[in-house]
Formats: structure tokens, sequence, C-alpha cells
């Protein structure tokens, strides 16, 4: 929960821009985030650093590469979301039941 990774993953099915460290941007929607802020984007417009437009179906974007990701306005809810579901995973079951990400040690 203390890592920018959720908000690139409530970018999920939006358009964005994404800076890349070699001065090149990527415009296209974004379909898969992981936990290593690897991003797959689709509908890609890509701009070399001369300025020479390409248009992808699809695009990996490794998350040592990212610079920069501009965050669309209307995100800052999906954000909200996106921590519910990752507390809902962590916890599920009620308490003290299912799976923990740190579990508690009995002493």
């Amino acid at each position: 929960e203390n890592s920018l990774v959720i908000l690139l993953q409530g970018l999920h099915g939006h358009v964005t821009t994404v800076d890349l460290r070699d001065e090149s941007t990527a415009t296209g929607r974004v379909t898969n985030v992981d936990a290593f802020m690897n991003m797959r984007l689709a509908e890609v417009t890509f701009t070399d650093r001369q300025g020479t437009a390409s248009h992808l179906d699809e695009l990996f974007v490794t998350g040592r590469n990212v610079r920069y990701v501009h965050i669309p306005d209307e995100v800052d809810i999906r954000v909200e979301r996106q921590l519910q579901a990752i507390h809902r995973v962590r916890y599920f079951g009620g308490r003290d039941k299912g799976r923990k990400e740190f579990p508690r040690t009995k002493h």
C-alpha cells in the first residue's frame, strides 16, 4: 500500500502518456501494470526523441525506463478503489482468518 505502483495500477483502461528516460514518449491505453512498474499499453502512439511518431498495437515499457507518467484528472477515485481491492485480498475471510500479508507472531 505504500508504493506508487498502486497509483499506476489505477490507470488500467485509461489513456495516458508515459515519458521515457531516453526522451521519447508513449501515449496509449494502459492494459497492465505489474509490481515492478512494468507497463503494457495498447493502441500506442510512440514518439521518439527526434519527434518521429509511430503507431503501435501494443508496447511493453519496463519500469526502469519510465521517467514520468501523466495521470489523468479523473483517476483519483480509482486509486481509492485499488487500495480497497488490495485490502480485501490481503485480509479476505475477516479478522484472524484467511491469508495475511504480515501475519502476527504469537509470543
